[in-house]
C-alpha cells in the first residue's frame, strides 16, 4: 500500500479560546489565581479524610503538586522581561556606583 502522508497540524485559530497563548496577560493572570483558589480547596477538603484512604491520599496530593505548579506560573506571569528594562552593568559602573551611595553618618545620641 502506498503511505500516506500526514497533514501538517494547522495551529488553533484565535476565535477558538483553546490556545493559552492567545490570551492576554490579564486573563493568564486570572486564571492562575482561579487555578490556585481551586487546587487549595481541594487540599482542604482532602485533608480530614487522608487517614487510611489511599484515593483521597492521591486526590490531595496531586492538588498540592498542581497548587505548587499554579503558584509558580503565577508568580512568573508577574515577572517582566528583565533585560529590556534593566541592562546589564559592567564591572566599572557598578563601582561607580557605590562610590556614589555615601556613608551614613555616625551620630551619638545622648541621653
Amino acid at each position: 500500500p502506498l503511505r500516506q502522508e500526514k497533514e501538517p497540524k494547522k495551529p488553533l485559530n484565535e476565535e477558538s479560546g483553546e490556545m493559552l497563548e492567545n490570551l492576554d496577560l490579564e486573563t493568564r493572570k486570572e486564571i492562575a489565581k482561579i487555578g490556585m483558589t481551586a487546587t487549595l480547596g481541594v487540599a482542604v477538603v482532602t485533608a480530614p479524610f487522608l487517614k487510611g484512604n489511599k484515593p483521597m491520599k492521591n486526590i490531595h496530593t496531586g492538588a498540592g503538586v498542581l497548587l505548587a505548579g499554579f503558584a509558580l506560573w503565577h508568580h512568573l506571569l508577574y515577572q517582566g522581561d528583565k533585560k529590556k528594562k534593566f541592562p546589564k552593568q559592567t564591572a566599572d559602573k557598578t563601582a561607580e556606583a557605590k562610590a556614589v551611595i555615601p556613608e551614613p553618618a555616625l551620630e551619638s545620641k545622648g541621653c
